[in-house]
């Protein structure tokens, strides 16, 4: 029986409950070696077990949950530790202030489409971090996917087993895992998971998200079963552009519902929208002057009036205005940028643009983005992250994939600064400010963001 006070392993305070389900029941606690709050998840077997299915499971339990703390990915809930102390395992995991999403149903009723389309993309970017590692997921649900105080989506509550070897040692056992609302057809009928049957739990619970209910809503388990079992789902009545989505994830067949990367294709498509920004054509009234210091060319309204520096004008027509107070830089490494006005305009050694602010107290550097052959974007920052994990003063804010691969965003803090270092095609855009000067520049990162074209996209 667990307690508040109580200490597991020497180690670790509970402090309150966070929440059960099924299987598991989450605390959180106080990691006293390191003075950090962490999450607490104990796993007793379920009820009904002999003796010798208990122990099967409990011993997979703490394999499955080692194969699983090896993923690293900031759509997936880190796992700290896993311990063993001859009785239901302990998971020790990473605490992150959020609601999940099943809370946020139930508290404010069918999410957008456009949203749940975001977390849709975060879901499917944690399976593939996940499967790159040979695992499965086996329970995604509303109540396993987390909405971070922050903004981050993550998804938590691995099933206790996640590889081949486990999933066929259960099997084996007539052991099966899962919520009935959210199981993939082929698991009730022939007890098989692959990566179609997490897409299929993926589509139920958007579906859930937009519909505010599951797709087979009925009174008991035994219903959802039979239903799961005869009938396909309802087609979504509020789904809008997120309904191919939907029903291409809950087709009954394993072969014939979207692949991970077709269902992210479309729900970018979504989360861009079709009002995306038009572009404002003129044909002329505007003078290009080339910064011939910088290797660069401004582009300059009427209104606008050009730097001190060793400049060459000339003029050109243009196809779109650049924002107001703004002026185009046009860079021949071959991006365009808005550059605000009164801002210092410099070029770094290794050739990087390096927009600073009146005040020096805050600053735009873009340059090359330099990748790694095989790695998504999100793993090489998170990787890049790594030596700043143990500097005092370093908080990560968010690292997520945006809708349009290979692009993403690094957000943190670090001391008095406050920084994002944005992925944009070949280039990173990398914003620094002071913590007291970032609400007020949030209007101007915006512009610089929204501006930024490279051209090879």
């Amino acid at each position: 029986m667990t307690a508040v006070g109580q200490r597991v392993a020497s180690r670790y305070r509970i402090v309150r409950p966070l929440g059960s389900g099924g299987l598991s029941s989450v605390w959180l606690a106080t990691d006293e070696r390191f003075g950090r709050p962490v999450a607490l998840k104990v796993c007793p077997p379920p009820d009904g077990l002999t003796a010798a299915e208990a122990e099967l499971v409990r011993g997979w339990t703490l394999k499955e949950a080692r194969a699983f703390a090896r993923v690293r990915h900031p759509n997936v809930v880190r796992i700290r530790d896993v311990l063993d102390d001859g009785g239901a395992p302990w998971i020790v995991m990473e605490y992150i202030p959020c609601r999940s999403l099943l809370e946020i149903i139930e508290e404010t009723g069918p999410v957008p489409p456009r949203r749940v389309a975001e977390i849709g993309l975060a879901v499917l970017a944690a399976l593939g971090a996940a499967g790159r590692a040979g695992l499965l997921h086996l329970d995604v649900k509303p109540g396993n996917v987390l909405i971070g105080d922050d903004g981050r989506v993550l998804l938590t509550d691995f099933g206790p087993v996640v590889t081949g070897a486990g999933m066929a040692a259960l099997a084996s056992a007539g052991i099966a895992f899962g919520s009935p609302k959210y199981l993939a057809p082929e698991r009730l009928r022939r007890g098989i998971a692959t990566e179609e049957s997490d897409l299929w739990s993926l589509g139920a619970t958007l579906y859930h998200a937009v519909e505010g209910r599951p797709p087979y809503h009925r009174s008991t388990s035994e219903e959802v079963l039979q239903a799961l079992a005869d009938t396909a789902p309802e087609s979504p009545l509020r789904a809008g552009p997120l309904t191919p989505v939907i029903t291409g994830l809950l087709r009954r067949e394993p072969a014939e519902r979207l692949t991970a990367d077709e269902a992210a294709k479309r729900m970018r498509r979504v989360v861009r929208g079709p009002g995306r920004r038009r572009r404002v054509a003129v044909a002329a009234g505007l003078a290009l002057v080339s910064v011939t210091a910088l290797g660069g060319s401004r582009v300059l309204g009427e209104s606008t009036t050009s730097q001190a520096g060793p400049v060459t004008a000339a003029v050109a027509p243009a196809t779109t205005l650049p924002p107001s107070g703004f002026t185009w830089w046009n860079d021949p490494a071959g991006f365009r940028i808005a550059v605000p006005a009164r801002w210092k305009v410099s070029r770094e050694d290794d050739g990087a643009l390096l927009m600073t602010g009146p005040s020096g107290r805050q600053s735009v550097r873009v340059s090359r983005w330099h990748g790694v052959e095989g790695e998504d974007t999100v793993s090489t920052l998170v990787a890049q992250e790594q030596k700043f994990w143990l500097k005092p003063g370093y908080h990560r804010i968010r690292i997520e994939q945006l809708p349009e691969p290979p692009d993403a965003v690094w957000e943190f803090t670090y001391g008095s600064m406050r920084g994002l270092q944005r992925v944009d095609g070949d280039f990173l855009i990398d914003w620094r400010s002071t913590t007291a000067s970032w609400p007020s520049g949030q209007g101007t990162l915006g512009l610089i963001l929204e501006s930024f074209r490279d051209a090879r996209r």
